[in-house]
């Protein structure tokens, strides 16, 4: 997984890597560590490139939003990515803020069936920003021009921004946790449904 996220982010197929390759990452992100940061070298330009990352879902895993810091060592130019659920509208775009700061406007660059990219160029103000924000919120805009707002926080993020790239014994080991978390829960809703069933057959009888 982690060799086809890297040959995907290296070629510039980001879009790919978000619906396809971090699909290991989105499993290892909770909400007591919901930065990650995974990095790797070019085998043809030597640089390093990272992300961090976070992603906001629901308790069923259907995604609601992904913010992504990419940037590649020695360059001042970084891109945030964020992936947002299809059905919005294209033209407005997603709009970015960090807590009471001004909005910045994302264009989006590409939609799949379950997600739509954009993508905005930042430098280390932005970045600085994150560092001292509580919150990010990724505005977007239904079929009906309303904004839909999704708030990620910002705890956490300067740690591991600044620190190390998770390495891949423990991505592997914070995903096999969440995905028997996500089990367990959805056992217990499965749970919930039988028994709601039986109590309105009782009910009808």
């Amino acid at each position: 997984m982690a060799n086809k996220f890297w040959n995907f982010l290296t070629a510039g197929a980001f879009a790919a890597v978000t619906m396809i390759g971090t699909a290991g990452l989105a499993q290892a992100q909770s909400a007591n560590d919901p930065w990650i940061k995974v990095c790797n070298t070019d085998p043809k330009s030597k640089k390093e490139f990272c992300m961090i990352t976070q992603e906001l879902r629901t308790k069923t895993g259907q995604l609601l939003a992904q913010a992504v810091v990419r940037e590649i060592s020695g360059e001042a130019r970084k891109l945030f990515h964020v992936a947002v659920p299809p059905g919005m509208l294209i033209q407005p775009g997603v709009r970015i803020q960090i807590d009471g700061n001004k909005q910045s406007e994302a264009k989006y660059t590409i939609c799949f069936p379950n997600a739509c990219i954009t993508e905005m160029v930042i430098d280390a103000n932005f970045i600085g920003a994150m560092k001292k924000g509580s919150k990010l919120i990724i505005t977007t805009f239904n079929q009906q021009g309303k904004p839909r707002p999704f708030e990620l926080t910002l705890s956490g993020f300067t740690k591991v921004y600044d620190g190390a790239a998770m390495k891949p014994e423990e991505l592997q080991a914070k995903q096999e946790r969440l995905q028997a978390e996500l089990q367990k829960r959805a056992e217990a809703a499965r749970q919930r449904l039988i028994e709601q069933q039986h109590k309105a057959s009782e009910n009808a009888n």
